[in-house]
């Protein structure tokens, strides 16, 4: 017989927890890591032959890498060209597309092997030196401070 003060017994713990715990933010490191696996990708994907120029069937043309063809594209923006397309009557309609100064400008730093720039809204007045003794102003201040 139970005793008086003994009420049902509760029912057992599940071993698993029914709500699953929440997944952790993502870290700076995280991050950079998913940046260099896109990049990896980006790379392998761009050396693959399997852009056709020349042509349209294959027979006609040229088989090159991903990453030839968006250089292709890139001059050809930079460059202008014409771009023929017909309306619903039938009509051939030749559309000129001028060259693009500032593709221009890529092609010619990425050939001079210059970086693209990082910030854009960064006051352009201030020329590098001023940049980089601002930077060792604000250092040699955070180091008086103690900070």
């Amino acid at each position: 017989m139970p005793k008086p003060n003994e009420g049902p017994k509760p029912p057992p713990r599940p071993e698993k927890r029914i709500i699953p715990q929440a997944p952790k933010a993502p870290t700076i490191g995280d991050k950079a890591h998913a940046g260099r696996m896109l990049s990896e990708f980006l790379r392998r994907i761009a050396q693959e032959k399997t852009e056709v120029t020349d042509g349209t069937a294959l027979e006609d043309g040229v088989m090159i890498t991903k990453a030839e063809a968006m250089a292709r594209q890139m001059f050809k923006i930079a460059l202008g060209y014409e771009e023929v397309t017909a309306n619903k009557a039938g009509v051939l309609i030749t559309k000129k597309i001028k060259p693009s100064a500032g593709m221009m400008a890529l092609i010619f730093d990425r050939m001079e092997g210059r970086a693209a720039p990082t910030n854009l809204n960064e006051d352009k007045k201030r020329t590098l030196p001023k940049k980089v003794s601002d930077e060792n102003k604000k250092r040699l201040n955070d180091l008086a401070q103690g900070k």
